[in-house]
């Protein structure tokens, strides 16, 4: 096994690898699987081997400034739908899973009593309480005063 081990990280050396791309590709090629399953369509078959091609020459790409790119427009793609989702992420959840899916989030979710704005003057955000109605709010930051409905 260490033999094979080597052979691999020697192939290995210099190509990208997976990402999170690769292994929400993986995931999609594995639920058409289980579909064609049950449909046994023509279509099916040339879309999961079209996925798997894509995922593996993605793995094995020199290319990793390219392959980075794509990765990094996938999540900022994915992490404009969690988001819009009520329960902060995929898992429904607003804690953050072990795989680091729902980090972003988990912050955002636990402070149910405050509301962040932003300050006019300096852009930095501030905590004010919900619930309060009008209020006059003062930056600490740069000292400018503005009324908020909050």
């Amino acid at each position: 096994m260490n033999r094979f081990s080597m052979w691999f990280a020697n192939l290995m050396r210099g190509r990208y690898g997976t990402d999170d791309l690769n292994r929400f590709l993986l995931i999609v090629a594995v639920i058409f699987i289980v579909l064609d399953i049950f449909l046994r369509m023509r279509i099916i078959d040339l879309l999961i081997v079209a996925l798997l091609i894509y995922t593996y020459c993605r793995m094995f790409s020199r290319n990793i400034n390219t392959r980075y790119r794509e990765n990094q427009k996938f999540l900022q793609l994915v992490s404009r739908f969690r988001r819009r989702s009520a329960g902060g992420g995929f898992g429904g959840g607003s804690g953050g899973g072990a795989n680091g899916w729902n980090a972003g989030n988990a912050a955002a979710g636990k402070d149910r009593a405050h509301k962040v704005l932003r300050c006019p003057g300096c852009g930095e955000k501030l905590r004010v309480p919900k619930g309060a109605g009008k209020i006059n709010i003062t930056c600490p930051h740069c000292g400018t005063k503005f009324i908020k409905k909050v």
